[in-house]
């Protein structure tokens, strides 16, 4: 059986999967911190590419934090402190990795400290028009709540829609992880249509503090959101 890379047709292609492929290898802890990956050569036999791919592959690692090559010792990978956190292909391999559910805890402690805040601050700069789009997307959620996939959309839609509206562009790679974050944190708490009806009513709270222009409403409503959604993480993870 021939190896599943060689059947791809573009350079970028080939590169995305061999990225991916060690990615998934260094999260799951294939290769420890300080651990050099395999010589150049070997990838390239391992995984049925050329030796420009690999290389490329190295960069895109690199640039995520998770490797770093130095002359006479290899390409070794990096401590974890020092990954990526905010890059979506480093958070997906993390949340694939992760069995204890530890990795879902962090990213919505994370989201606790930030989204109220940007709630706050949405309310306060928002346009008209991104008001209006945050309300467009709180609407989907409520007539999409039968449809688990369509309700995850307008989820996303809306906790990023209102990163975007604070105004301030580094909440921009913020908005990456709590994609990652929410799609994660929803398919575990709301698996049934029952469940996104519930949720429904938490986030308007949210979008009509935001849209009436009140800071400390929608700040105090966000964080309830969070706070429900924790707690909803941890009763699906005492039932697995």
């Amino acid at each position: 059986m021939g190896n599943p890379l060689k059947r791809a047709q573009s350079p970028r292609n080939l590169c995305a999967q061999v990225v991916h492929e060690l990615g998934n290898r260094i999260l799951a802890g294939d290769f420890e911190p300080g651990q050099p990956l395999p010589q150049e050569t070997t990838l390239c036999d391992q995984l049925g590419v050329s030796r420009t791919v690999v290389r490329e592959a190295i960069k895109s690692l690199s640039a995520k934090g998770l490797v770093q090559s130095r002359a006479k010792l290899g390409t070794l990978v990096q401590p974890a402190r020092g990954w990526n956190y905010l890059d979506p292909e480093v958070l997906q391999w993390q949340l694939q990795a992760d069995t204890s559910g530890r990795q879902l805890f962090h990213l919505t402690e994370f989201r606790r400290t930030i989204e109220p805040a940007a709630a706050a601050l949405a309310a306060e700069r928002a346009s008209d028009e991104e008001l209006q789009d945050i309300a467009d997307a709180c609407d989907d959620m409520r007539r999409n709540a039968d449809d688990v996939d369509a309700f995850l959309v307008a989820d996303l839609r809306f906790h990023t829609l209102i990163l975007h509206a604070t105004g301030n562009p580094f909440f921009a790679p913020v908005a990456n992880a709590i994609s990652v974050a929410l799609e994660s944190s929803l398919r575990v708490t709301n698996r049934q249509p029952a469940d996104n009806r519930t949720s429904v009513p938490v986030h308007q709270k949210v979008m009509k503090a935001i849209v009436a222009r009140k800071p400390n409403a929608a700040q105090a409503a966000m964080r309830a959101l969070l706070n429900d959604a924790a707690s909803r993480i941890d009763r699906a993870s005492k039932k697995t």
